[in-house]
């Protein structure tokens, strides 16, 4: 399973696999429309690993920082955006009219939906993010979906063939979720220079800090080169604040521009989520702590997932998916019974669980029930 195969071995398997993972993806996979436990943070020890959140918290300095902030929360935190925006546009090499802030990545993405006129074709992957497929398609937009090959990256030979006049927009998830694959820096960057003469590109790197792969490569350089591309990025993940919401997009100048006025809050940002993140942007020690602590985790899970004989694909992101022979639905039920939250997707004929990477107790009570269920 998994890394566990050499690679002539993952190519079969793996060509099987997504034969069964492609095709008639479940809706149900969307946020909005799964299972969230009302959680009771003092009390409840229910164990979340289906939102790709980070279990190890926040850092020190951002808690310092926040809690030192309060007292400020009555105003508007307008003059803060800025300074955020300084260190990204410093980080990245690129000028500060290039970025903009939202409340999370996501909503930077539903603006990009409504960039679309209604009834506009959207070219996506085929599985990918499925709250983008949500909000696009309650948007009434048109979602043309290409399946990724059998390497579980993007078929761009295949989305570059469906490029047409309507299409006006395409979305590039990578990492991709819900599969936790990649695809390659130089195939993606000689799509994005074809496919961004047509149309507006997106690529969401919601998971960009977890990547080790060499072949992988963000796609900001081709924003530097002005072309016609917004890359989006989160908070939420390896800087530990999903509960803050906060996500930025860099793009050229005109596209943030036209964002900005599309966008639906003229403050999305909030005051304490603002400076978290500015801390949270330069505790490097902190972050890299999670970096490997996750990458134990997921290690761990690799060999207990290939100890019960389950086909996972390998992961570059805080999250796996792996497939099973029952039910996933029914399978993540009793999983919830037990107080433990995972995410089933139903792809075509087979059945897969993604399992975001906890803590190593988490992990441990996991494993436990899974192949108790099994």
């Amino acid at each position: 399973m998994g890394y566990a195969l050499n690679r002539r071995q993952w190519l079969k398997k793996s060509t099987l696999a997504v034969a069964g993972l492609m095709a008639g993806p479940s809706w149900e996979a969307c946020r909005k429309e799964a299972s969230i436990p009302q959680k009771d943070w003092e009390n409840d020890d229910s164990i979340l690993l289906n939102n790709n959140e980070s279990p190890f918290g926040i850092s020190p300095n951002v808690l310092k920082a926040i809690t030192g902030s309060i007292d400020s929360s009555n105003r508007y935190p307008h003059g803060y955006y800025s300074r955020l925006i300084d260190l990204i546009a410093e980080r990245e090499n690129i000028p500060p009219d290039h970025i903009i802030l939202g409340a999370g990545s996501t909503d930077i993405m539903v603006t990009l939906i409504h960039y679309v006129k209604t009834g506009g074709e959207i070219l996506v992957g085929d599985p990918t993010y499925f709250d983008f497929l949500y909000y696009a398609k309650n948007a009434d937009r048109i979602l043309n979906e290409v399946r990724l090959n059998d390497k579980f990256e993007h078929d761009l030979e295949a989305m570059e063939k469906q490029i047409s006049p309507q299409t006006e927009l395409i979305y590039i998830c990578n990492p991709n979720n819900p599969t936790a694959s990649i695809t390659p820096a130089h195939k993606l960057e000689s799509f994005c220079e074809r496919a961004s003469k047509q149309t507006l590109v997106v690529v969401d790197e919601a998971y960009h800090e977890y990547v080790e792969d060499k072949a992988y490569r963000s796609m900001i350089d081709m924003v530097k080169q002005g072309k016609n591309i917004i890359v989006t990025r989160t908070f939420s993940k390896i800087f530990g604040l999903a509960g803050l919401r906060i996500g930025y997009g860099i793009a050229p100048p005109g596209i943030i521009t036209k964002l900005d006025k599309l966008s639906r809050n003229f403050a999305p940002v909030a005051w304490l989520s603002l400076q978290a993140a500015i801390v949270s942007y330069q505790d490097n020690d902190f972050l890299q702590g999670v970096k490997e602590k996750n990458n134990h985790v997921k290690s761990l899970l690799y060999g207990e997932l290939e100890k019960l004989g389950l086909f996972y694909i390998p992961s570059h992101t805080n999250f796996v998916l792996f497939k099973v022979n029952q039910d996933a639905a029914e399978l993540a039920k009793k999983m919830e019974q037990q107080k433990i939250f995972i995410r089933p997707f139903g792809l075509h004929d087979k059945q897969w669980l993604r399992v975001s990477c906890g803590t190593k107790k988490e992990l441990q009570l996991f494993i436990s029930s899974l192949a108790e269920l099994i």
